[in-house]
């Protein structure tokens, strides 16, 4: 599939998270031979969403050790890229309101049919676009009626053909992070739990094996889990680094029997994103943060002591309550960066 020159620098690797581990692997393993490099480029450390050609975000504070008779040393801070979700068949009419707001954008994939209309060369203009805008793209992998943990073994195979489909286009629009369901639900009887987590074991490996062909870390979102258990044996099967996790916290204070900032305690080795939105506890609202129960001072609280580097977070609101979560949300303590047109 022959791409456009102009996405060379969006397309070079940027993927420090996964590199790291890479290398860390490797040097464990004392298998450090000359001239072998067959994952990422290790480099400068810097944040997943980071593109090349454009500036990373970091801790603004660095924490320093406190001598005898010294105050402890004041919490680092982190800046936070922040995104809006768009579908894909109109992102191009939203990207004036992304710059308005000094947002990049997670594309949503929800649409296969769009997806499989759609043109690579629109696609590649889409990207350019985008590139010229310095927007960074996460895209969120189809997953509406989905099962890759299917006895009907063509299900199956559509859901994994339409992810991957998701996938490719995600890497020609520049995207760093795919986010991915796993499609478990209050529907798998318990008594199938054990089933379904290997056939979702089986359909992960594929997945991530062509995601680290395509360079794009796969983020698996929290949705109807009520437990952490479900998504610890997924990572202890599919251990590696393009596979992290994205901590949704509307969808852990509303489906989940543990607080949402639990959830990020728990996976904190493991986050590249985080999603935003508030509820009432009982169903998944999408209201702006502040509106419900989460709690973002707590959440605020705890990322900003279980997390060493900014990742992305989307927020997930109607276009009206977008800008009173973002005020909400600095009241609690985040930081983001934004470019806002004056």
């Amino acid at each position: 599939m022959e791409k456009d020159l102009a996405l060379d620098g969006m397309l070079e690797s940027a993927h420090a998270v996964a590199a790291q581990e890479v290398q860390d692997q490797a040097e464990a393993a004392g298998s450090a031979e000359s001239g072998a490099d067959p994952e990422p480029e290790t480099g400068e450390k810097a944040p997943a969403t980071a593109t090349d050609g454009e500036e990373s975000v970091s801790s603004v504070v660095v924490e320093e050790p406190a001598e005898d008779g010294d105050e402890a040393p004041q919490k680092h801070e982190l800046v936070f890229p922040l995104s809006y979700p768009v579908v894909l068949a109109e992102l191009r009419q939203r990207i004036p309101f992304l710059l308005d707001h000094g947002l990049n954008v997670e594309v949503d994939l929800s649409d296969t049919t769009y997806n499989g209309e759609i043109t690579i060369r629109e696609l590649e203009r889409l990207a350019i676009e985008l590139r010229r805008n310095k927007i960074k793209v996460i895209a969120h992998l189809p997953h509406r009626d989905l099962k890759i943990a299917s006895r009907d073994k063509m299900i199956r195979q559509h859901s994994m053909d339409a992810i991957q489909e998701g996938l490719e286009i995600g890497k020609i629009l520049g995207a760093r992070i795919a986010v991915f369901h796993s499609g478990y639900s209050n529907h798998v009887k318990p008594q199938e739990k054990d089933w379904w987590i290997e056939e979702c074991i089986s359909a992960l490996e594929e997945v991530v094996s062509r995601a680290q062909e395509e360079e794009v870390i796969v983020a698996l979102k929290n949705t109807w889990e009520s437990d952490e258990q479900v998504i610890l044996r997924l990572f202890e099967s599919v251990d590696s680094p393009w596979f992290r996790f994205c901590c949704d916290l509307g969808h852990a204070a509303c489906f989940s029997q543990f607080a949402p900032e639990e959830w990020v305690v728990q996976f904190h080795d493991r986050i590249s994103n985080l999603t935003f939105h508030d509820n009432d506890g009982m169903e998944d609202q999408h209201l702006a943060c502040g509106a419900g129960v989460v709690g973002y001072d707590v959440v605020s609280e705890t990322i900003h002591e279980e997390l060493t580097e900014p990742v992305n977070i989307t927020i997930e609101v109607a276009e009206t309550d977008l800008l009173p979560s973002i005020q909400h949300l600095e009241e609690c303590g985040f930081r983001f960066e934004r470019s806002v047109k004056q």
